[in-house]
C-alpha cells in the first residue's frame, strides 16, 4: 500500500472510530472532546526514527489545508515540535517521523482521564491504539522516541499489545541508558523520557540530548 492510500485508510478507520463512539452513551467532558474531531499525522514509512507524543492538541496552525493532517517534515519551526526537530538536527539522513498514541484533539495531558474512568472511553482508546499500533508497524522503525512517560503506560499488553523489556547494555554498548525497552513483538528499541516542550528544563533537554547520541550509535 502506497502512502497516500494508507492515509486515506488511516482517515476513514479514525472516523469511523469517532462516529461510533460518540453514538454512544458517553459523558459530557468525553462528548465535548470527541465533537473536537480528530488529528493525525502523515508518516514517512521510510523513516528509522518515529518519534511520538500522546495526542495532538487543539490549536490549528500547525494541521494542513485538510483539516484532519499534518506533516511534522514541515513544522521544524513551530513551538510545539521545535524542541524535537533542533534535538535531532543532523540526523535527516536515518528518515525523522511522528505520530500521537492517540487522535482526539484536547491540549491539557490530563483529559484522557475523562476516558479511563469507564469502559467505553476505555475501549474508544483501545480501537485508537490499535490504529496506532498499524501506523507504528507501517513504519517499522528502528527506533521510537516517545518524549511522554504518560504515553508510556500505554505501551503494554493491556493497551496497544506490547511487551516491552528493559533493554541491558551489550559488550558493544555498555553505557545505561535509563528508559530505554525493546519492544519484544518488534525487536525496535523504545526511548520513554519526560516530556520534551518548549518550557523543558535544561537539566532535563541535556540528558535527554546525551542518550539520544548514543542510541543513534546503536543503531548507525
Amino acid at each position: 500500500m502506497n502512502n497516500d492510500s494508507f492515509n486515506s485508510a488511516l482517515k476513514a478507520k479514525i472516523e469511523h472510530i469517532f462516529t461510533q463512539f460518540k453514538s454512544q452513551s458517553i459523558t459530557a467532558e468525553q462528548l465535548a472532546i470527541v465533537e473536537e474531531g480528530f488529528v493525525f499525522s502523515e508518516v514517512n514509512p521510510k523513516a528509522k526514527i518515529l518519534v511520538m507524543g500522546i495526542n495532538p492538541s487543539l490549536r490549528n496552525d500547525f494541521v494542513g489545508s485538510n483539516g484532519y493532517s499534518y506533516n511534522y517534515d514541515h513544522l521544524s519551526s513551530d513551538r510545539y515540535f521545535k524542541k524535537s526537530s533542533t534535538l535531532l538536527k543532523g540526523l535527516e539522513r536515518l528518515g525523522i517521523t511522528y505520530c500521537d498514541l492517540f487522535y482526539q484533539r484536547h491540549t491539557e495531558q490530563k483529559q484522557i482521564e475523562y476516558f479511563l474512568k469507564d469502559e467505553k472511553g476505555r475501549n474508544f482508546l483501545k480501537s485508537q491504539l490499535k490504529i496506532t499500533r498499524e501506523v507504528i508497524e507501517h513504519v517499522s522503525p528502528e527506533l521510537i522516541l516517545l518524549f511522554n512517560r504518560k504515553g508510556a503506560t500505554f505501551f503494554s499488553q493491556e493497551w496497544i499489545g506490547y511487551t516491552l523489556e528493559q533493554r541491558v547494555p551489550d559488550a558493544s554498548h555498555f553505557e545505561k541508558i535509563d528508559d530505554l525497552y525493546n519492544i519484544t513483538e518488534l525487536e525496535t528499541l523504545i526511548y520513554c523520557s519526560s516530556f520534551l516542550g518548549y518550557r523543558t528544563r535544561k537539566e532535563t533537554y541535556t540528558r535527554i540530548y546525551n542518550d539520544i547520541a548514543l542510541l543513534i550509535n546503536m543503531i548507525g
